[in-house]
């Protein structure tokens, strides 16, 4: 306060108020003036550009702004803008303990616990004659008043050269939907540019709008939180993940093997955990076979763990990792289901497997069953096998023969010159002269291993394994 001689100056600050106001008291000295009191503003200092959001605003104390795309809200406190926020995710923190509703404010949920009160409680009531109606604000008493008793419509039809009015405005809702637009309209409108559909209730059109958010949808896999890719529908943002992300196994071993869905990889898996078990029961009967000196048994492919799949035909053994195996095996051995058919016309075999039509055209016709070109190294003068072995034939090797001819990148007996391949020879008798006037061995294999074998048991030669590996693949070149 300040004090003079002829005059007593007194400055009131006030919160929210856009500038100061200087009150004027006149003194005692009787100082003719207009007015007694006199209100004058003073001009404040200008406001100092702020940051919002990373940008520079200037004249305006909302410095919370909401962050969401599309939404202008500000507030100057961090507590509304955090009620407002809610908005935007969905969350309702505050239930009614009585009907279990929920709300986005606690004010809310204030005046919401008021319909559980009994009417009485009700402070403003309604003085027109005949009307009992209690109130809990006075403005639900003004609009019940300028409603019910001055019969005021404040919901008017916004369509042009239409004059319909109503108290509600659900009412103009269903008013719009049923005569200003296409037949099945319902009362809420989708409004974006160009769709056309319409909800019952006003939650399922918040939750349709969402649809037209070009940002609805975004990747969290680690490598894309700092891209700014973004998803309009749920199925692109899958089809995105399985593409870009796809399902890996996380073992070394696997190099990084993918899959096409979350089941396929949790199968896999599956066989790790049963390797381990596995690999770890074996190194105890290894040890146990080595103190009693005992021949260990042959491993079966896949493992002795998790063959849960046992099949039930009278006498058979066998038990599968999975139903698709024992489902399989039960089809071809035990039913004679043979579903892959040689698609040469000439032949006409079956097989159960797949593989095995495979090997039998490489084999016979030189030819993939899918139908592809002969492969590289294959001999287009060796004729096709245009009928069965007879009886006669197989006696006497002339079938062998043929068919031996005909396989593809198959070995041939090195007998008796053994080029590139480290031999043990038998020792000879005295006079004796090796491989004397010897016919090359005409006996072809598919594989290195039964050529060894031949050898050793037909010519008496010990092959070196390694080196008839060697001399294969350079065979098939």
């Amino acid at each position: 306060m300040l004090q003079g001689s002829s005059s007593t100056v007194t400055v009131l600050g006030k919160r929210k108020t856009r500038g100061n106001l200087v009150l004027h008291l006149s003194g005692a000295s009787g100082t003719d003036s207009a007015s007694e009191y006199e209100l004058q503003p003073t001009a404040g200092p200008s406001r100092a550009p702020i940051l919002i959001n990373g940008k520079v605003v200037a004249g305006t104390t909302r410095r919370y702004q909401c962050t969401y795309d599309g939404c202008d809200k500000a507030y100057t406190k961090p507590s509304r803008l955090e009620e407002h926020e809610r908005s935007h995710t969905g969350l309702r923190p505050y239930v009614c303990a009585t009907c279990s509703k929920s709300y986005l404010r606690e004010t809310h949920l204030q005046a919401h616990n008021r319909s559980h009160l009994p009417k009485s409680d009700r402070p403003f009531t309604c003085e027109e004659p005949d009307c009992d109606k209690r109130f809990w604000t006075v403005q639900h008493l003004k609009a019940h008043q300028d409603v019910i008793h001055k019969g005021e419509k404040p919901f008017k039809c916004t369509a042009a050269d239409c004059i319909a009015a109503f108290l509600k405005h659900h009412q103009l809702r269903s008013h719009l939907a049923s005569e200003h637009a296409p037949a099945g309209t319902k009362p809420y409108q989708c409004e974006h540019p160009g769709c056309t559909k319409s909800f019952a209730t006003n939650q399922k059109l918040h939750t349709h709008a969402k649809v037209h958010g070009e940002k609805r949808y975004t990747c969290v896999h680690p490598s894309c939180i700092s891209s700014t890719e973004f998803y309009t529908t749920w199925t692109a943002l899958q089809h995105h993940i399985r593409t870009g992300h796809p399902p890996t196994c996380p073992h070394d071993s696997c190099g990084g093997k993918a899959f096409g869905s979350q089941k396929g990889l949790r199968a896999h898996l599956k066989l790790h955990e049963q390797r381990e078990v596995e690999a770890a029961v074996l190194l105890d009967d290894d040890a146990s076979s080595a103190d009693e000196e005992e021949q260990p048994l042959k491993r079966r492919r896949g493992g002795e763990i998790g063959r849960d799949w046992k099949c039930e035909e009278e006498g058979c053994t066998k038990d599968f990792k999975s139903k698709k195996a024992l489902a399989t095996h039960h089809a071809i051995t035990h039913l004679g289901r043979r579903d892959f058919v040689c698609p040469e016309p000439t032949c006409g075999r079956a097989f159960g497997y797949k593989h095995l039509l495979q090997r039998h055209a490489a084999r016979l016709h030189r030819t993939d069953p899918s139908g592809g070109e002969e492969g590289e190294g294959q001999h287009a003068d060796v004729e096709q096998p245009q009928a069965a072995a007879s009886g006669i034939d197989a006696m006497t090797g002339k079938a062998y023969a043929e068919r031996s001819g005909g396989r593809r990148l198959a070995l041939a007996c090195p007998h008796p010159e053994f080029k590139n391949l480290k031999v043990t020879l038998p020792e000879l008798s005295d006079g004796e002269e090796r491989w004397k006037d010897t016919e090359p061995c005409e006996y072809v294999f598919g594989r290195a291993y039964d050529l060894r074998r031949h050898v050793r048991a037909i010519h008496g030669i010990i092959l070196d394994k390694e080196a008839v590996d060697t001399w294969a693949k350079m065979y098939r070149v």
